[in-house]
Order: structure tokens, then sequence, then C-alpha cells
């Protein structure tokens, strides 16, 4: 039996006999159907009977049923039946009046009797005067016969009942419903009595038929077809109608199955149903974080979005972490056995009531259990934290090094229109000056402060670029930074997947710059004239794109605190409601169940943890052998749909705890398929590895010794296919060898940071090149003041392949900008770098054979 419980809040409402016998129970008020889709099973009309029934759904389709409100009785009303939809499909209702009852049948002819002769009669006659009877003789009488009558008129018929009310919301782009709500039928008047029947029933006939009752009075129809705006304006009122603000019962669930949709990677449907939550509870801060988890926001009105592109965890798909696989393995798996040993107890707990002697035993379990998984909650906010604060500091350091990059530009456009013949630069058909290009560059680095020049937050290699910065600089620069067709349609495609309108998202007036494309067209057009400021201006374009990346990657920190935020805030709910249950006086079998669902909650509040896990695991995969790993990680393990919870807690649908133990443990069996990955892994070991160097030596006429004598820094870069051999794909960083040749310290080696841009970039067999924008990473490597002569020269044994913890770029494509720089302290304690002519760097790395 079903609750007496109004509305019906479900994702997807299929009309069934067990609908039906929802919507006409006995009820005080309207019974509601709301979901976000309402259709029918096929050959079940919604019967509508007494009770208003009102249905709100983003999709009525009524291709397997009807909406069946016609009057029941004869003569009876229509029912009422209101439709907000925004799309519907094949509707058809009806509200028709009943049909009016028939007039009665009028009464049958009698048959006439014929006349005859008597010859006579006594009759008792009575004295007028003295009262007295006698008795006389009456001789020779005729009696007359009687004619037949006809038949009586039929009675008339009843009126028909009038018609229902029907009111249908819909969008102006939805299609047009069938809908009828007329009068019935006047009931035909009564049948006319029969002519007399038998002898003497001669010339009798049938009596008139009665006449028809009158028609019922149509019912109201009312069909709105309103713009999107005005649909929204209009959903609240409807659902505060009755007095109940069903509006609220509504966005939580739309939050839930929003969450749900997230989990199983479903962002579209996620993304509508945080939107939809929005437009009922504007304020909702779960749905606002998660919306803005999901698709990004607009810092400011009108600007364009940043963050967003996280998964359901409040990680970024591209999160960059030690490709440690082992680790994050060994940490799952520890973790794995006693978060299902505990999922068991508490499915126990939900399926046996005669544990009830046990109830402080397992309460007691399950308290510990809930302070467990809020500790667990506090540690990932708190590493949240931390990594918020780091990606603060990688935003001013990526600023500052453009700041310096930004100098050397204005340095080296200055130098260049002072030459006689001042470099140019070659595009097509368009000839400029690099100042020109350079200084378009500079424009561009001027807008990031203020928005004109944006990351597009979900496609990370584009930036919307204001166009008034770009129609601002020459047609040279704007020919190096336009972007093609492709990068527009990626934009485009990127945020359909999360339901979003990419114009609205990047903001107006705006022009795509694909950073891959800009850094191909300037090596297109580098020559020897030009290099050294070519060059320079290719640094701008990286360092910019850097920064962006950067600011980025600081709002995604702060959605990854909010997420964890209010992850505690749930776990820290569960434990209190666990000490509450802990201490409980009467015991029973709902007691027993609400410690079964407690118990499961805190096994769902550990598997965040578990799926963390799993997915570092993931991105170590991802980020070695390039292979993605989606179909290997089921990030809705350990989850079943809201709308099977509310069937469980409604009784409905005949969901009862057998049927949710059945699929919760099946949701959370797919947790196993992580292990997956693991072959992945060690497969691509399998392969023929092989190990080899690049060996890279500055002179006296580099200007990387210059840099360094000057500046206590320099920077070179590898590229993928010209500075690895043509049969060396794959190749990966595995250790480096620094020598400064020449310079002098008492320790005989001078301690320096490598730090690699974070533009880490690898050739494929297929000859390809694959670039992954991680973080950049930095590593203390002791430089030797004498000329590297062997590999293991002074530092001992290589490092494994397998060792990630070796190096902090270890197995990242080894092309891309590095820098090395000499802290400030190796000076402070007697480094001289006056007698330096040589600067060696050798990075190993690991390849695949071609």
């Amino acid at each position: 039996m079903l609750p007496d419980y109004y509305p019906w809040i479900r994702d997807k409402i299929t009309i069934t006999d067990e609908v039906n016998t929802f919507c006409t129970r006995p009820s005080i008020g309207p019974v509601w159907l709301i979901a976000r889709v309402v259709e029918h099973k096929a050959g079940c009309d919604l019967q509508v009977a007494a009770n208003r029934v009102i249905i709100v759904a983003d999709l009525y389709d009524g291709t397997n049923g009807m909406i069946d409100a016609n009057a029941t009785v004869r003569g009876g009303p229509g029912g009422s039946v209101t439709v907000m939809c925004r799309q519907s499909k094949n509707a058809r209702v009806s509200a028709l009046g009943g049909l009016g009852t028939g007039g009665q049948t009028g009464t049958p002819g009698t048959p006439g009797t014929p006349g005859y002769h008597q010859d006579g009669y006594w009759r008792t006659v009575t004295d007028p005067v003295t009262g007295e009877s006698h008795e006389e003789w009456v001789p020779d009488v005729d009696i007359p016969g009687t004619d037949p009558t006809n038949g009586g008129p039929g009675g008339p018929g009843g009126p028909g009942g009038p018609g229902g009310s029907i009111t249908f919301t819909t969008l102006i782009s939805s299609s047009s419903p069938d809908l009828s709500a007329a009068g019935g039928p006047g009931g035909a008047g009564g049948w006319g009595g029969p002519a007399a029947q038998g002898p003497y029933s001669a010339g009798s006939v049938d009596g008139d038929p009665g006449p028809d009752g009158p028609d019922g009075a149509d019912g109201q129809v009312n069909l709105s077809t309103l713009t999107e705006a005005d649909y929204v304006a209009g959903l609240r009122p409807l659902l505060e109608s009755t007095g109940r603000p069903y509006q609220n019962y509504w966005a939580p669930h739309r939050i839930f199955m929003g969450e749900y949709f997230y989990y199983q990677n479903d962002l579209d449907l996620a993304a509508t149903e945080f939107k939809r939550a929005l437009e009922l509870q504007p304020n909702n801060p779960d749905a606002i974080r998660l919306q803005r988890q999901l698709v990004g926001f607009a810092p400011t009105p009108g600007a364009a979005w940043v963050g967003g592109g996280a998964n359901a965890l409040g990680l970024p798909h591209d999160m960059d972490v030690v490709p440690d696989f082992d680790k994050y393995s060994e940490a799952f798996t520890s973790w794995l056995t006693p978060v299902l040993q505990f999922l068991q107890f508490g499915l126990t707990e939900l399926t046996d009531s005669t544990v009830i002697g046990k109830f402080a035993e397992f309460a007691g379990q399950l308290s510990l259990q809930a302070v467990a998984a809020r500790e667990d909650a506090e540690r990932t906010k708190s590493i949240a934290q931390t990594e918020q604060m780091q990606a603060d500091r990688d935003v001013a350091y990526a600023q500052s090094r453009l700041d310096e990059a930004t100098t050397a530009i204005s340095k080296a456009i200055v130098e260049a229109q002072q030459q006689p013949d001042p470099p140019s630069i070659t595009f097509g058909e368009i000839v400029a000056t690099v100042a020109e290009v350079g200084a378009a560059v500079l424009s561009v680095v001027a807008a990031v402060p203020t928005g004109g020049a944006s990351l597009v937050a979900l496609a990370p290699t584009l930036m919307a670029l204001a166009d008034t910065v770009f129609e601002n600089v020459e047609p040279i620069a704007q020919a190096l930074l336009r972007g093609e067709d492709a990068d527009l349609a990626k934009v485009n495609s990127t945020y359909d997947t999360v339901g979003q309108n990419a114009s609205a998202v990047i903001g107006g007036a705006r022009t795509i710059v694909n950073f891959v494309t800009v850094a191909q067209r300037l090596a297109e057009v580098t020559t020897a004239q030009n290099s050294p400021h070519v060059a320079l201006i290719k640094r701008g374009t990286e360092l910019t794109h850097e920064l962006l990346l950067a600011r980025n990657r600081a709002v995604l920190a702060g959605q990854r605190v909010d997420a964890s935020t209010a992850r505690l805030v749930r776990a820290e709910n569960i434990a209190t409601q666990a000490n509450a249950l802990q201490h409980k006086q009467q015991l029973d079998e709902e007691a027993v169940k609400q410690l079964g669902l407690l118990a499961v909650s805190t096994a769902q509040s550990k598997a965040d943890v578990l799926l963390g896990l799993a997915f570092r695991a993931k991105r170590s995969v991802e980020i070695y052998t390039l292979k993605n790993e989606d179909e290997n990680f089921p990030l809705d393990a350990g989850r079943i749909s809201p709308d099977r919870w509310s069937d469980y807690y409604e009784k409905a649908n005949q969901f009862d705890a057998i049927q949710l133990a059945s699929a919760l443990t099946t949701s959370w069996g797919k947790i196993f398929t992580l292990l997956d990955m693991q072959t992945d892994y060690t497969k691509y070991f399998d392969g023929p590895l092989d190990r080899a160097w690049i060996r890279r030596s500055f002179k006296p006429a580099d200007p990387q010794i210059a840099d360094l004598k000057a500046l206590h820094r320099f920077t070179f870069t590898i590229d993928p296919v010209t500075d690895v051999p043509d049969d060396n794909f794959d190749a990966k960083i595995k250790t480096i060898r620094l020598a400064l040749i020449g310079a002098s310290h008492p320790q005989g080696a001078i301690s320096c940071q490598i730090r690699h841009d974070g533009k880490y970039q690898q050739r494929r067999p297929d000859n390809s090149v694959t670039t992954q924008w991680l973080l950049p990473k930095v590593s203390t490597r002791d430089a030797k003041t004498t000329p590297l002569l062997l590999p293991e020269e002074g530092f001992g044994d290589d490092p494994p392949l397998t060792a990630p913890t070796s190096l902090a770029f270890w197995g990242r494509g080894v092309g891309g900008n590095w820098q090395v720089t000499i802290p400030k302290k190796e000076f402070d304690t007697g480094l001289n770098l006056n007698g330096l002519t040589q600067i060696q760097v050798w990075i190993g790395y690991q390849f695949l054979h071609g």
C-alpha cells in the first residue's frame, strides 16, 4: 500500500496501475505527479476521477497512453487536469462530461373489451323515504364494449454532464496537445409505452418517445504556450498554488538526481538538473556549488567563465599526480576490504529484524565508523586547502615569470626598432616587423588582468580574446593569433556536453586563440634573422598560457575546498545521527532499519575516499601510458538512483529492503573494475622499453651562459621531434644530470633547481606529438663543476623505470620548456661563476623502440 504521501516526486514517473491507484485514493487536495519525465506504460492510461491531478514535468510523453479524465458516471462531470511541461509529445487529455441518463419508458397500452346482451339481472334498490332495501329484476340489458388504449409517452432523457477542466502549459517549441473537455450528450428520451396487446387491441399504437435530454455544458480548456522565461516565472506559483511550497520538495530531489547523473558521467543531464533546481530555489548552495564545479561560472557579469570541468568528486579530469600507480593501488586495496565488510553489516541490518538483541553492539560500531569517516573528510578538506594555497602561489610565480618576459619583449622591441634593417616576420602574404608582432603579444598580456584574455576553462588550450584587443593589433598578428573554425567547434562541442551555450560561456565579442596553433605558426615564421625575437615572442605566449592555466587551477582548487567542505558537513551529520542512535532507548524494527541505513550512508562516505584513491591511480596510468581509463573507472560505484531510495522510503513499486540491498550490492560490485587499470599499467612495461640520453651543451657564445651569470638561471627547450632520435617513441623523463663546468664551490657540487614548465610533449609511434598540460614541476639536483663523463659518475645507479618518486617530473613527456635556477643560498656559501665555460644538461629518458 502506498502511504498518504503527496506529491509523488521522481526523476521519471511511468504511469502504471500503481500510479492510478495513487491518484484515485481519497485526498483532501489535488494529487501531484512531479518529475523530469512523465510517461505511460504501454496501454496504460492515467485515470483521473474525483481527485484533481496536477502534472509538472520537463517532458510529458503521451505516446503509450492518454490522460483519461472522462466522467465515470452517467451525467457526471469530467475531471480536472493540470499539466505544466517544457515539452510535450503525443499528449492527449480528455475530460468529457458523462452521457445523460435515459428517459423512462412510457406505460403500456391496455386492450379493449367487447359489448354483449344480458337477459336481465337482479339489483338491490333502497327506498329513499324509508331507507329500506329490496331486490328488483332488471330485464333485457345491453352491456357496451370498451376501446383499447395507446402506449403512454416516454419520459425525457437526463441532461449530459458538464465537461471537466484542462489546463495545459508548455513552451512555444513544443508539439500541440490534443485536448477535449466537451459536455456530455443528453440522455436519450424514454421509449414510448407499447401498444395494447392481445384480443380487442386493434387500433392501439405505441406511445411517443420522450424528448432527449440537453447536452452538458462544455468544460474549460486552457492551452498556454510560453517563452522559457515566462515558463520559469510561472513554475513556482503553480507549485505553491495549493498551500504547500512543493518547489522545496522538488529542488532537493533534482539536486540529488543531478549529483547521481554527475557520478554516472552523464554531464548534460547533471547540468540540467542543477539548473532546474536553481530555478526552483535560486539560492540553493548545493546546486550552486555543484553547477560551478561542473560547468564553471562567470566571476563578474558578462565575463568569460572560469572553473568547472571537475568530476563528481571535485577533481579535475586532467588532475596532475605523481604517476605512482602502485602506491595508489595498494592504498585503494587496503581500504576496500573493511569498507565492503562494513557495508555488508549495514545491509544485514536492513534485511534482518532479528538483530535487536545486538543493537547496542552494532550501534557502537556504527558510531566509531561514522567518526572515522568524518575524520577522513576533515583530512581531505585539509589536503584541498593546502592544494589551494599552492595553486595561489603558482599564480603569483607564473605572473612574475610573465612580467619578466614582457620586460624582455619590450626591450627587444626597442632594440629591433633601432636596427638599420629591423628583423621582420613573413606569414603568408603579410610582412611585418617583429616589433609589431611583439607589441601584439604585449597587448594580449595586458588584457589578462581585466578578463580581456581568458582561458576557455573546459578547453584549456584555447583562449577567448576580446575583439577590442584582437582588432587593434597589426594584420600579421591577427593572422598569427586567429583561431580556426575547428577551435570554435571544439568550444561548442565541449560545452554542449554540459548543456551550456558556448557563446554565453566565453562572453560576447570574443575571438578564439589556440596556443598550440600559435606556437606552430611562430615556428613556421622563424628565420635566422628573426629567431631571437621570435623566440621571445613565443616565450611570451607560452607564459601567458601558463598564467591563465595557473589562474584556472586556483579556481579549481577553491572548488575542491568547497566540495570537501560539503562532504565534511554530510559526514558530521551522519556521525551525529549515529551517536544519537547509539543512545536510543526504544528498540524496534524501525530502529534497526535506521541503523542499517546509517551504516550504508557511512560506507558511501568512505566510497568517496576510495574513489579518490582510484582516480589518482587512474590519472597515474593516463599520465604514463596516455591511455584513457574512463571505462575502468565507474565513478557511480556504490550509488543507486534517488528514485530507488524514494521507492524504498515510500514503499512504492514493490521496492523493499531486500531489493534495496540487492541494488546496493550490484552497484558496489562495479568498484572491482577499477582493478582492471592494473592490467593496462603493467602491460606498458611489457613492451620493448629502453633508455637513452639527451645531451645538451651550452658554450660561452650561447645565451644560457650569460643568463646564468647575470640572472642565476637559464632556459632551454627540448623538441620531441628534432631532439629525440626517429625510432625513439614515447620518450619519458627518467633522470637528470647537470654540470656547471668551470664554476667553483667549496662543496665541489652546486644544488640547482630544475623546472619543467608543464607542457609535456612526446612523439608517439604514429609520429604525432601528444601534449599533456600538467603542473610545472621542480626537482633539486646537484650539479658537478667538472664535465659529465659517465651517467653513473658520482650519482649512483640509475633509478628503475618504475620509480616515480625518483624525480618530480618522472614518467612525463621529455619535450617542453626547461629552466635551471641556482638558489641564492649557493652564492651565500661560496659559489663563483666567473670561471664558467660550459653548461652540460643530460636528460635520461625511457622510450619505446620503433
